[in-house]
């Protein structure tokens, strides 16, 4: 087996110096935090510098430094998680509950939903009101009404969101009042 061609200290320096672009690159895919991207880089860098008479001349030197950077990012999160402290689950306080105000879709009622439905087209009010109200399934709306099953879905599909413009419309309608 042939000895690999080694590349001059200031020539490997020169081939490593012309894959910052990719390093950034790779290194903002794995860190989105722009202090540990740089540093990620820079002991990159540093590692590949030290190992750099090892580099083959005739070696892919943008795969051994995203190698070496992809190293180091996974021993940063390893060492990370190591350094999480263990908090015994009876030590945990429990979640304080957040009082919110409820959404305004939440004041809509069963009854406003079947007032709205009426206003629905014949065939999406049908097969609407077959399937939510009457609680048939897609197969049975689908051989009451003589259409196929995926037609059924698409029909709810639509009946769903013509009903979310209309219960929209009137909650919009109504402000804060409901």
């Amino acid at each position: 087996m042939a000895e690999p061609i080694r590349a001059t200290p200031e020539a490997a320096r020169q081939i490593l110096a012309e894959q910052l672009p990719i390093l950034r690159l790779v290194a903002r895919g794995l860190s989105r935090d722009a202090a540990e991207l740089e540093d990620l880089v820079q002991d990159t860098y540093e590692k590949a510098l030290r190992a750099i008479h090892t580099m083959d001349a005739g070696a892919n030197p943008r795969g051994w430094m995203v190698t070496i950077l992809h190293n180091l990012h996974i021993d940063r999160c390893r060492r990370r998680a190591r350094m999480k402290p263990h908090v015994p689950c009876d030590e945990v306080p429990p979640p304080t509950p957040e009082i919110a105000e409820a959404p305004a879709w939440s004041a809509i009622s069963a009854a406003d939903v079947r007032r709205a439905a009426v206003q629905l087209p014949d065939e999406l009010r049908t097969t609407y009101t077959m399937f939510a109200l009457d609680g048939r399934s897609y197969q049975e709306v689908a051989e009451a009404l003589g259409i196929p099953k995926a037609t059924v879905g698409t029909r709810l599909s639509r009946a769903r969101a013509r009903l979310k413009e209309l219960l929209t419309a009137e909650l919009a309608a109504a402000g804060g009042d409901r």
